[in-house]
């Protein structure tokens, strides 16, 4: 059981939940108040051949988030230590990131300014020339179509603060690999709704994996979804996506 006490103290201390509540946890799990406390610091374990209760120590892992085998170390590993770093990294950077882009000198879009723009533009790409570093771009979905297509991401867009990069094929590899199948089915219906409509206004949530980081991104955000018309006549989408506090 060497090298428990230190796996389960990283889960709990990676846990959104629990972390610094380690009385609620063992509680939450069945367990007697101080039983998480006593455990994490009984040395003996380090050399113990049993650990301590199986099924105890099964809800434990369940609650945070984690294998029972991870626990044990028996799995293999999960680098959970450096995905709480890159977490707090993320989130660092994120802040950072938002915090520059509502300072900077350029022109600064919202919902509303979007759907005035829309409306001036007379629903032409070349109107929205000035926001388009805060935009996402797409193909219009065809009928036939079972995923989203990027042509580009915004150098500001949040879709590039929340990656830490506005490349294309990273946004395309997170839509496609996204496994909440039901929220991929409604995203490319929204667009095509989009492209019918002309726009759609709506409040996403989003809780996934990030496709450059071992960690959950978790938000809130509002999203204006326009269809544009090129200079050549085709038809894009041009997603606005503002995070919401």
């Amino acid at each position: 059981m060497r090298g428990f006490r230190k796996r389960l103290g990283t889960a709990i201390q990676s846990s959104e939940q629990y972390k610094d509540k380690i009385w609620a946890l063992s509680v939450d799990a069945g367990l007697g108040k101080k039983t998480l406390y006593n455990t994490l610091n009984d040395e003996g374990l380090d050399n113990s051949q049993t650990g301590p209760g199986l099924f105890g120590m099964a809800r434990v892992a369940r609650l945070l988030g984690v294998s029972l085998d991870y626990l044990a170390g028996n799995a293999p590993p999960t680098n959970i230590e450096r995905d709480r770093e890159s977490s707090q990294a993320l989130v660092q950077h994120i802040t950072n990131a938002l915090h520059s882009q509502a300072s900077l000198p350029n022109v600064r879009v919202s919902a509303d300014g979007l759907l005035r723009l829309y409306a001036k533009s007379g629903g032409k790409l070349e109107g929205f020339h000035q926001v388009m570093d805060q935009c996402d771009q797409y193909t219009a979905p065809e009928i036939r179509e079972d995923h989203l297509t990027v042509i580009a991401v915004g150098s500001r867009s949040l879709s590039a603060i929340t990656m830490g990069s506005n490349d294309r094929h990273l946004l395309q590899q997170a839509l496609i690999t996204v496994p909440d199948e039901p929220l991929k089915k409604r995203w490319l219906q929204d667009y095509r709704e989009a492209n019918e409509r002309g726009y759609l206004v709506t409040i996403e949530e989003l809780n996934v994996q990030m496709p450059n980081h071992p960690v959950l991104v978790k938000m809130e955000f509002l999203r204006v979804l326009v269809a544009v018309d090129d200079q050549g006549g085709k038809r894009t989408i041009l997603n606005f996506s503002l995070l919401m506090a």
